[in-house]
């Protein structure tokens, strides 16, 4: 997969290490652009990181007091790369600015994937308008800060309740963990303090129980839920029958009319 790394230099924090330490398990950045004004203080720390990470810096003033062009200028470039640039997959959008929602569902509109990474108080909007939203604080600590935007755990278990219900109790960790990010794309195991998702599911889920499948895979499955699962093994098919040669049958005679009517007949009775 191949992405589109755009950054606003006003509404993100100069950590990039954490940043592309994450983003490298998505795929790669082949286009890096950073958006700001490099003549303000702000914009000037970011410039060492542009060299180390070899990111294009995009210059953008200001020119009327109250009106952010950046933002403007950010829209712009991602809007050229999405109907320039064929190769590229998706963006991945570091900023936190409800004003890139509109960006964002075009790019999935076209069917690419929108990776947002962003402040926990970013907007719900935004956040919803991506196929995946990442908090920053979880990759720059390993405790969440607020628990004031995160989502409440309990919507979390009734939906993969239901989801593993619906399925006779039992479905593959993999699958729920996809199926939650789609229904919830800021979903993530992070924010409530777990590295993995196995440690997750089996702390925060008493209703269910875990099952160590083969090459590394893991089912849950509801406690209440005992009816054993087993593959159907195929019935072997009978081997068919020599067919045995039929033997000729001698070939019958025909009768000679002639003869039969003249037995049915006393030879007395015979005109001949």
């Amino acid at each position: 997969m191949k992405y589109a790394l755009l950054i606003d230099s006003e509404n993100a924090k100069p950590q990039l290490d954490e940043i592309f330490q994450e983003i490298s398990k998505y795929g790669e950045t082949p286009i890096r652009y950073l958006i700001g004004d490099f003549t303000t203080f702000q914009a000037k720390s970011w410039v060492p990181l542009c060299q180390k990470y070899a990111i294009s810096c995009i210059q953008t003033m200001n020119f009327t007091s109250g009106k952010n062009s950046l933002d403007i200028s950010l829209v712009i470039e991602g809007m050229k790369i999405l109907y320039e640039k064929e190769y590229i997959d998706g963006l991945i959008l570091v900023a936190s600015d409800s004003d890139y929602t509109p960006l964002c569902r075009e790019w999935r509109n076209m069917g690419k994937d929108v990776i947002g990474i962003g402040k926990m108080n970013s907007p719900e909007s935004y956040r919803a308008s991506c196929t995946k939203f990442i908090y920053i604080e979880n990759l720059l600590t390993k405790t969440y800060e607020t628990k004031e935007s995160l989502l409440p755990l309990d919507k979390i278990k009734k939906f993969a309740l239901e989801l593993i219900d619906s399925n006779n109790g039992r479905c593959q960790m993999s699958l729920v963990c996809e199926s939650l990010l789609k229904a919830f794309p800021d979903f993530d195991v992070r924010s409530y303090g777990y590295s993995k998702s196995i440690d997750f599911f089996k702390n925060e889920f008493s209703e269910l129980r875990l099952e160590e499948g083969i090459k590394n895979t893991y089912f849950l499955v509801l406690n209440d839920y005992s009816k054993e699962i087993k593959p159907v093994k195929p019935v072997p098919k009978k081997a068919p029958k020599p067919k045995q040669a039929k033997k000729a049958e001698p070939k019958k005679k025909k009768a000679n009319n002639l003869k039969v009517l003249r037995e049915e007949i006393d030879d007395d009775d015979l005109p001949f």
